[in-house]
């Protein structure tokens, strides 16, 4: 009877052993984890599990390693945890096994009971804990209500664009500059930012206010980034396609293993390669990431300059690239390089090209930052400021300049907190200027405007020269016209939230 006593309970330990391991590691490694995510970054599940499924190939994933460095403590404490709960669960069978002991180790025998239920009744507990707040904190669930319940505003909405009824009587060039992370929270509140005391963008702030520059308020502002227009890929998406980056998730990967990167989408490149335009898309990363060179070169055959074609040209070696590679300083004197030779060339031409040192987690510091502030995003985004300003300096030098469009906008909002800690998602608009635009805009103007990511779409025809046949395109609308956004029409809000449902529509169409 012992020995069956003692199996019964080598068995019961070993399965109460099985189970607390994982409840110590979720419960105290995991609530670290969400800790240090909460501390650092503003993004939602749709967020993550597109990037997730994304290639890391030309990633930077040094926060990755800060992760686990933030959760190595907790992880220490759990295991440490877990060595206790071994040896008591050792004691507690060695006494079991005596079937005749004393009322003071019968006492300890109950003792050690309560300690191993309490050992995982309190790691079970914040195990709740911290599925309740990752749910709140990545929206799990609103995410997967609105994969199950469908929209209808694509089949009310959405304009197939067709190049046939965009026109233009001159053909103007393209350069179009993607500040990555560019918010206008940047600057400072007297300016229209969230800054208290300082604008850390006067440069981009002097170039809208002698500029066009659309904005939410009547001062520097900008578009909203909802729902599949918060982060590169989908970014881009979104602001040259007209709809956003809402495809199923199990087709995102680099699309290299399907036929085609959104192949029933009519994209800005596919239209500017029918109207006869040479088309570059110039980075500093790998363009593979994310799915982006796959979505140019399918849709307008851009050439594809990136880190890669920089080692390759002797720009730099690569033991000399840095945290994604090419350092923005480094980037802007391979656009001027591009640029010369492009507009040599008989073709109008668009160059498109994204800036990365702002770039989550804290940006990059490169030898042209300065030591000003005490906050290192500061300074960054300062040194961003004035390299961009300087860019568009030499850009007015240039004997294509008068000939030439240039849009300036940030990509997304940032997925870190700095510099933003507080400010609601709402009150972050992304930054837009567009110089040299063909048309000024019609009412209702430029100032108090609601847009979001999809408008910048005819919006970037529409500064070009070019004539839309009802003013939209997909669900964007151009801001020129004299007509009302979707946002406007709609409502931010209702359209924002209609856009996070299912769509057949969608899928059938775009996919």
């Amino acid at each position: 009877m012992g020995n069956r006593h003692s199996k019964h309970h080598g068995k019961g330990s070993a399965v109460y052993l099985i189970l607390l391991f994982p409840i110590l590691i979720i419960g105290i490694a995991g609530s670290s984890l969400l800790d240090w995510f909460n501390k650092t970054f503003g993004v939602t599940f749709e967020e993550m599990i597109y990037t997730i499924k994304s290639p890391l190939k030309g990633a930077d994933t040094h926060f990755l390693r800060n992760a686990l460095i933030y959760c190595l403590p907790a992880a220490a404490a759990a295991l440490f945890i877990f060595a206790a709960a071994c040896a008591v669960v050792t004691v507690k069978k060695k006494l079991s096994v005596i079937l005749a002991i004393g009322s003071r180790k019968k006492l300890k025998l109950e003792l050690l009971s309560i300690l191993m239920v309490l050992m995982i009744v309190v790691p079970c507990v914040l195990c709740v804990t911290t599925f309740h707040n990752v749910n709140k904190t990545l929206r799990i669930s609103e995410y997967l209500y609105s994969r199950t319940h469908e929209t209808d505003i694509y089949d009310r909405y959405y304009v197939f664009p067709d190049a046939g009824n965009i026109r233009s009587s001159q053909k103007r060039n393209l350069l179009l500059i993607y500040l990555e992370s560019m918010e206008t929270t940047y600057a400072s509140v007297e300016d229209g930012g969230r800054q208290p005391d300082v604008n850390y963008i006067p440069g981009l702030t002097a170039l809208a206010k002698n500029n066009i520059s659309f904005s939410n308020t009547d001062k520097l502002g900008g578009f909203h980034c909802g729902t599949g227009a918060t982060w590169t890929i989908a970014a881009f998406f979104a602001c040259q396609s007209g709809i956003p980056f809402s495809f199923p998730v199990a087709g995102n990967d680099d699309f290299s293993g399907r036929e085609s990167f959104a192949g029933g989408t009519v994209m800005l490149g596919d239209i500017l390669k029918e109207k006869g335009y040479y088309q570059e898309f110039l980075c500093g990363s790998d363009a593979t990431f994310g799915g982006r060179k796959a979505m140019f070169e399918q849709h307008g055959e851009f050439d594809i300059y990136d880190l890669n074609s920089a080692i390759r040209d002797g720009y730099l070696t690569e033991d000399e690239t840095v945290w994604w590679g090419v350092e923005d300083r480094l980037l802007y004197e391979i656009a001027k390089d591009e640029l010369t030779r492009i507009s040599a060339g008989d073709e109008p031409f668009n160059l498109t090209m994204l800036t990365v040192d702002t770039h989550h987690v804290d940006g990059w510091v490169c030898p042209l930052c300065k030591n000003e502030y005490p906050d290192r995003l500061a300074n960054v985004v300062a040194c961003a400021d004035a390299q961009i300003t300087g860019f568009i300096d030499w850009c007015r030098e240039q004997p294509w300049y008068d000939s030439t469009v240039i849009v300036i906008q940030g990509d997304h909002p940032r997925m870190d907190k700095s510099l933003v800690k507080g400010v609601k998602k709402y009150d972050r608009t992304v930054y837009n200027c567009f110089i040299n635009a063909a048309v000024c805009p019609s009412a209702p103007g430029t100032a108090n405007r609601e847009f979001n990511s999809c408008d910048m779409f005819p919006t970037i025809l529409g500064a070009m020269g070019f004539e839309i046949d009802g003013d939209r395109l997909g669900l964007g609308t151009d801001l020129f016209s004299d007509r009302e956004t979707l946002s406007e029409e709609l409502g931010y809000k209702y359209l924002n939230s209609e856009l996070k449902n299912y769509s057949s529509f969608y899928v059938n169409n775009f996919y």
